[in-house]
């Protein structure tokens, strides 16, 4: 019986992984072209491609149309790999996974302050004002909101959590969650930022966490509602 097409896809993807390995090479080095792969192992292009997707969808190669085939940063891929597959395979509760998020971001304020890191507060009060200004214009918020939990991520100062809390994000919007919060309730939003910016400044750590915890809670209170709907 002949290898099946999803096997050799497989050992492609394997001594793909094994050459870049092997010759030590680097996010954002080009990586050998279709042609050069298919003459190198002596597989269909079709084969090639469909390996090359894959990496590509677990950021171990970027694929640049008409630009060639590129390293991406692999620092990360396995536990992206892990997660897609558990996404795939059992799905995910929501409500687990909005605890993880929290857990992330009380961590990251105890850090902050631990490590008496000088954060950037004009830089977070414009994101906050910026936030404001989508609420008052009815305009997405998501942009800013994103963006100011973002820079409590980076203001950390510790890469690796940072990364991490970036792979939970991603996981996170695989899930649809459709929270729509009201202007009362975005301007709440908006108050609490700016007191979680005010704590941090002061180095008032159990305040900073207790108005994060308020900030999760329209999110649980939503989850919770759901769960009895179905």
């Amino acid at each position: 019986m002949g290898i099946q097409k999803t096997s050799l896809v497989d050992i492609v993807i394997d001594r793909i992984k094994n050459h870049i390995l092997k010759n030590g090479l680097k996010p954002g080095d080009k990586f050998l072209s279709e042609k050069e792969l298919v003459d190198q192992l002596q597989v269909s292009r079709t084969v090639v491609r469909e390996a090359l997707i894959s990496l590509q969808s677990v950021g171990i190669v970027t694929i640049k149309p008409g630009g060639g085939v590129y390293i991406a940063d692999t620092k990360l891929g396995s536990i992206n790999t892990i997660l897609k597959h558990h996404y795939e395979t059992y799905g995910v509760k929501i409500k687990e996974l909005v605890e993880i998020r929290k857990i992330i971001e009380l961590g990251a304020l105890r850090l902050i302050i631990e490590k008496q890191i000088d954060l950037n507060i004009g830089q977070l009060n414009d994101i906050n004002e910026s936030y404001y200004q989508t609420i008052i214009k009815k305009e997405d918020t998501k942009k800013y909101d994103r963006l100011f939990h973002q820079s409590l991520m980076k203001a950390t100062d510790n890469e690796t959590f940072y990364n991490f809390s970036e792979i939970i994000n991603e996981y996170f919007s695989l899930v649809k969650i459709d929270l729509v919060q009201n202007e009362e309730a975005l301007i709440q939003s908006y108050r609490e930022h700016a007191e979680i910016i005010k704590s941090l400044s002061e180095h008032k750590l159990q305040q900073a966490q207790k108005v994060m915890t308020d900030h999760f809670e329209p999110i649980f209170t939503f989850i919770n509602q759901m769960e009895e709907q179905s």
